[in-house]
């Protein structure tokens, strides 16, 4: 992390928040205090490096289009990304098309909040270089699983002399479902 920010300061940026990449907690601690930095700019390590600590880079941009869509669809990660706008209706569309062209780059898109890890019951995603796949407890349990098909017929016409047998069959699944693990419910 210090030598990114080290990087980024040394091409023209500066960390703009007080203690920002002061280290704290002793001298063996990998503590940091988040390290706001600006301008970034293309020639800065940090502009193009998957870093999974406190540093916040903020690269100003001119246009949507010309600089933050090419950036995003070039980029080598994919993990999250963040749209900050404000509440207001006019921005809603743009928003909306943001969200469109990011949903098949970027495996979590928050809305006006930053990155971070979400709740076990959400998937968490990535794509690109960030990660391949879904994570949660759930999604994990499905992606790792291979499904298998039990299958019985009950397709209703049963005659009613043979209701006794239908009734068998039904409940003989529903014993069957009690007391197998295979078929225990994972979700």
């Amino acid at each position: 992390m210090k030598e990114l920010i080290a990087d980024a300061i040394e091409k023209g940026a500066s960390i703009i928040n007080q203690r920002g990449g002061d280290i704290v907690g002793g001298p063996e601690s990998t503590l940091m205090v988040p390290a706001v930095l600006h301008p970034v700019t293309p020639n800065m390590r940090i502009y193009e490096e998957e870093q999974f600590g406190p540093i916040i880079p903020i690269a100003p941009y001119n246009s949507l289009e010309d600089d933050v869509i090419p950036y995003a669809r070039d980029g080598k990660y994919g993990q999250q990304v963040s749209i900050f706008t404000s509440a207001v209706k006019s921005n809603a569309l743009t928003t909306a098309k943001l969200i469109d062209r990011f949903s098949t780059i970027f495996g979590k898109i928050n809305i006006n909040t930053q990155c971070g890890r979400s709740p076990d019951a959400a998937p968490f995603s990535g794509r690109r270089s960030s990660a391949l796949g879904v994570m949660s407890v759930r999604d994990a349990l499905i992606e790792f699983s291979i499904p298998s098909v039990i299958s019985y017929k009950d397709d209703g016409r049963i005659e009613s002399a043979r209701e006794e047998v239908k009734r068998g069959v039904a409940g003989l699944i529903n014993e069957v479902e009690k007391h197998s693990t295979f078929l225990t419910p994972v979700i």
